[in-house]
């Protein structure tokens, strides 16, 4: 369905809106509530309004209360989905995997907001 993301700019808008869409279902069914993240954390325009569109970051929330990150890379060389904490910003946990692992990236997104 989105196959062509890095090409087409309907295709990656639409993406996109599928993993803010995914977490708000997530996030209003946990405990904290939706209200607490900031959905995007990054900013990923040029100073003259154009997206990035390089999937890096395809998705990124903060918890404004612990402050803890969440950043979503999509990277179609990955093989599987590696995920650790950025050493530079130590509460921001990091996601890389291509778009054939989505159902994988996103039980790491419900489980990371579970443990909010």
């Amino acid at each position: 369905m989105f196959n062509d993301y890095l090409n087409n700019k309907d295709c990656y808008l639409e993406l996109e809106r599928s993993f803010y869409d995914y977490f708000r279902l997530r996030a209003q069914a946990s405990p904290v509530g939706e209200k607490v993240f900031k959905v995007p954390y990054y900013n990923t325009f040029f100073s003259n309004g154009l997206p990035f569109m390089d999937a890096n970051p395809m998705f990124s929330a903060k918890n404004e209360v612990n402050g803890q990150i969440l950043r979503v890379v999509l990277d179609e060389d990955a093989h599987e989905l590696c995920s650790y904490r950025d050493k530079e910003a130590g509460c921001e946990l990091v996601l890389i995997g291509k778009l054939a692992l989505l159902d994988e990236i996103n039980k790491k997104i419900s489980a990371w907001i579970n443990a909010q």
